[in-house]
C-alpha cells in the first residue's frame, strides 16, 4: 500500500483498536498501533506520524502524561483524543497539540471523516 498519511492509534482495548484500525486504513491510511502509553512515546519518537489517535484512559502511561511528552519533546504531530473521559477533564490539554476530542462512544462516519480530515491539514 502506498499510503499518503499514517496514524498512530493508541488504545488499550483490542476491539476498539481493531475498528479505528479498520475505519481509518479503508481511507487509505497506513496504521500502526500502541497498547500502552510506554509503547506509544517509543513510536512517537521514532516514527512520523499524520495524527496520533488517542485514548486517555492507558495502562503505564496515560494519555495525558503522552501530550505532555508530545509538548515537551516539540514533537510536531496533531493529536486527536478519542476518550470517554468527561469533556471538563480535557479543559487542561494543550489545545495546540490536540485538534480534536471524540467522545466514546462515537459515530464512525464522522469519525472516519474528522480523522482523515486531520491528516491532510499537516
Amino acid at each position: 500500500m502506498n499510503a499518503e498519511h499514517r496514524a498512530l492509534i493508541v488504545e488499550d482495548d483490542p476491539a476498539i483498536r481493531k475498528l479505528v484500525g479498520k475505519l481509518l486504513a479503508r481511507r487509505g491510511i497506513e496504521i500502526d498501533t500502541a497498547r500502552d502509553g510506554r509503547e506509544a512515546m517509543e513510536k512517537i519518537e521514532n516514527n512520523d506520524y499524520s495524527v496520533v489517535v488517542l485514548d486517555l484512559m492507558l495502562p503505564e502511561v496515560n494519555g495525558f502524561e503522552i501530550i505532555d511528552f508530545v509538548r515537551t519533546k516539540g514533537i510536531r504531530v496533531p493529536i486527536a483524543v478519542v476518550s470517554a473521559v468527561t469533556h471538563q477533564a480535557l479543559t487542561q490539554v494543550d489545545h495546540e497539540i490536540v485538534k480534536l476530542v471524540i467522545s466514546k462512544p462515537f459515530d464512525v462516519h464522522e469519525f472516519t471523516q474528522a480523522i482523515y480530515a486531520l491528516c491532510c491539514q499537516r
